[in-house]
């Protein structure tokens, strides 16, 4: 165990809340906050063992690679008169592993955060004698008795609550990681739920893939451009209603009509090649979702025109997904489509840097919110020394190049794919949008509004 050192010689405080957590979780674990309701046969052995109690506690989670590395509470106990805080920190089977004083308000009783006494706890469980003095586990610091009683009761309570609530119960429902290629991309989804529901989830984002797909012959998609025009599903009307929506709201910089651009410049097949001015003019006069005509459920395309779902199907893809895990009863899961990422509950994702593969950018925290990030380093190709990323200004008919990578956070996973498209090719964060911007020079720009939730590489 680590002894806290004193900030503040003489003061009444000695550890910030921050200082304390880095203190039990000093390896970067991802530290998750999170509120827990003590079950009725959890706070019933809480008020037996440990005096009067809380029926919820403000527990925080450390996690390494997905997995629980431990928890801690921090706890307010009365000592003489006045309170102190406490952090405990517990491993995942629940054996103490930190004890520290945050604060004491008693002008006497300050030496219970001393590290001969505090040393005492290592590796104490819920089974332990924790009690002080008279027969019990603890030996108590001379002339601070009172402040000793008040830790040890923070520990007990502690290893009691992670023992009965967390390591028992919560540990039982860990969560449940799985990986599958859907949609050309591989889809990774972690819930705190049952296989079922994940595989459900799965199944949900099948369905979306079969309905949208371009590359399947025999989706919903494709029939509608073999025929022109059809009684859409709900996935295909969903998505050519949202694609109506965000090509109007962006002023055609997101616009899934570019299909016939995609296929010019060789990006769907492969085949890159840089077209003349004359063929992208004949291109781009089937482009413009405004051709497209939608009544009620039935869809129609005019000739030549197609819909390439690349800039919001996975998107679509991981609303479904989240659709089918809230219907069987889960409430906390990161669905990752690499480029698309939704949380439900609080998760802090890493950003891609644009110009060195594998490196993180930095870490970005959501909460019941998706991010989408486009990039022109998915899919590029070099003619003559020149870059061409994949991203196409539907409106010019050429590959942006404004940024390097642009990242949008929005509720739902279709709007933040097709505003990151959108944001990428008119290379600036529209008013009021939680985007993030990379220039080409390496510039980052950041929406106020996600300046709290960012936090660069190396900071």
């Amino acid at each position: 165990m680590a002894l806290a050192v004193v900030l503040a010689l003489g003061g009444e405080t000695y550890l910030s809340k921050s200082e304390a957590l880095k203190l039990v979780f000093p390896n970067g674990e991802e530290v998750e906050e999170r509120w827990v309701d003590a079950d009725p046969d959890v706070h019933r052995a809480l008020e037996e063992r440990c005096g009067v109690s809380p029926s919820r506690f403000l527990v925080y989670l450390g996690r390494r690679d997905g997995k629980i590395a431990g928890y801690a509470m921090i706890l307010r106990e009365i000592t003489k008169t006045l309170p102190a805080t406490f952090i405990v920190g517990v491993d995942p089977a629940g054996a103490v592993t930190e004890v520290a004083v945050l604060s004491h308000e008693e002008h006497i009783g300050g030496e219970c955060r001393k590290e001969r006494f505090l040393r005492q706890f290592d590796g104490a469980t819920a089974a332990s004698n924790l009690k002080v003095g008279g027969g019990g586990g603890v030996l108590p610091m001379s002339g601070a008795t009172m402040s000793c009683n008040a830790v040890a009761r923070a520990v007990r309570r502690t290893a009691l609550f992670v023992k009965l609530q967390l390591v028992d119960k919560l540990q039982a429902r860990e969560p449940v990681r799985r990986k599958k290629l859907l949609m050309g991309s591989f889809l990774e989804i972690t819930a705190d739920g049952d296989a079922a529901a994940v595989e459900k989830a799965f199944d949900a984002v099948k369905r979306v893939e079969k309905a949208i797909s371009n590359y399947d012959e025999a989706s919903e998609l494709s029939r509608l451009h073999r025929e022109r025009a059809i009684e859409a599903g709900s996935d295909l009307l969903a998505f050519v209603n949202d694609s109506l929506r965000y090509a109007k709201e962006t002023g055609g910089a997101f616009d899934p009509t570019v299909a016939p651009l995609v296929r010019l410049w060789g990006f769907k097949e492969g085949r890159h090649r840089v077209p003349v001015d004359a063929e992208i003019e004949v291109a781009l006069k089937a482009v413009g979702m405004s051709k497209v005509k939608v009544d009620g459920r039935r869809v129609a395309l005019p000739e030549g025109v197609e819909l390439d779902p690349g800039a919001i199907g996975k998107g679509q893809g991981v609303d479904a997904a989240a659709v089918a895990l809230r219907e069987a009863g889960v409430t906390r899961a990161l669905i990752d489509f690499g480029s698309t990422q939704l949380a439900m509950g609080r998760w802090a994702v890493e950003i891609r840097d644009p110009f060195v593969e594998g490196k993180s950018l930095g870490t970005l925290t959501l909460e019941n919110e998706t991010l989408s990030t486009s990039g022109g380093y998915e899919k590029f190709f070099e003619k003559d020394g020149k870059t061409y990323g994949h991203i196409l200004d539907p409106r010019t008919g050429r590959p942006a190049e404004r940024v390097a990578a642009t990242s949008v956070v929005a509720p739902t996973g279709a709007e933040s794919d097709a505003l990151s498209t959108a944001v990428y090719v008119d290379g600036k964060i529209p008013a009021g949008r939680a985007a993030l911007l990379v220039r080409p020079d390496r510039t980052v720009e950041v929406a106020e509004s996600l300046r709290a939730k960012f936090r660069r590489s190396g900071e």
